[in-house]
C-alpha cells in the first residue's frame, strides 16, 4: 500500500511540475533610442561637448512610458529601456550631431575629455506621451563658450504620434523627435 502511494505522489508531482513549466512568464524586452540621419551642414572644424542631459525624476526609470489618463504616468509591461534615458539621450545626440556636422568632433561625458570650443547643456522638461498618445518633447538648451559665457538659450517644443501604439513605436517616435532636436542644435552650432 505504501509503494502505491509513493508512486501516485511521484506521478502527481511530475504532472504539477510539467504544468508549471508551461506557464512561462512573458519575456522582458529592452529598447533603445536610435540616431537618425539628418541634414549635413558644412562648417569649419570645431569641437563640441554635450554635457550630461538633465531629465525630470519621473522619467528617470527603466520602464517605458505609455499613454494614460490625465495626470497618470503609465508604463508598458515587460518593456524596459536598455540604459538610463538620460544616458541614451546624450549618446544619441552625440551620434546625431556627428552625422550632421562631419567637420566637428562631438563628445559626451564619457572617457574622452577633449577641450571643447562649444558646450551644449540640456534640460529635458518633458519627453513622454500625453493622454492622446502623442509623444511630447519640451527641452531647454544652452550653448556656451569654453570660458562659460552664454552664447544662446532656447526652449524647443515638438510632438509626434507613434506609428504603432507599442514600446517599439514609442521608441521610434522618440528617436524621431530627438533627431529633430539634433537638427536644431546643429543649426545653431553651425552659426
Amino acid at each position: 500500500m505504501t509503494l502505491s502511494r509513493r508512486r501516485i505522489l511521484r506521478i502527481t508531482s511530475g504532472v504539477a511540475l510539467a504544468g508549471l513549466a508551461g506557464c512561462a512568464s512573458t519575456p522582458t524586452l529592452y529598447y533603445r533610442l536610435s540616431a537618425l540621419p539628418g541634414p549635413v551642414l558644412n562648417t569649419a572644424p570645431q569641437t563640441i561637448r554635450i554635457r550630461k542631459v538633465s531629465i525630470p525624476a519621473y522619467l528617470d526609470q527603466t520602464k517605458i512610458a505609455k499613454p494614460g489618463a490625465a495626470y497618470e504616468l503609465a508604463s508598458f509591461p515587460n518593456a524596459l529601456w536598455a540604459d538610463q534615458l538620460g544616458n541614451m539621450l546624450q549618446s544619441t545626440l552625440v551620434e546625431n550631431l556627428t552625422q550632421r556636422l562631419p567637420q566637428t568632433t562631438v563628445t559626451g561625458s564619457g572617457a574622452i575629455g577633449a577641450p571643447a570650443g562649444l558646450l551644449v547643456e540640456i534640460n529635458v522638461l518633458r519627453f513622454d506621451p500625453d493622454s492622446s498618445g502623442s509623444i511630447v518633447l519640451i527641452v531647454q538648451f544652452a550653448l556656451k563658450n569654453p570660458n562659460g559665457s552664454l552664447r544662446l538659450t532656447k526652449t524647443i517644443q515638438s510632438s509626434g504620434t507613434p506609428a504603432t501604439p507599442d514600446p517599439a513605436g514609442t521608441a521610434a517616435a522618440m528617436s524621431t523627435l530627438w533627431a529633430g532636436f539634433a537638427n536644431t542644435v546643429a543649426g545653431y552650432a553651425a552659426d
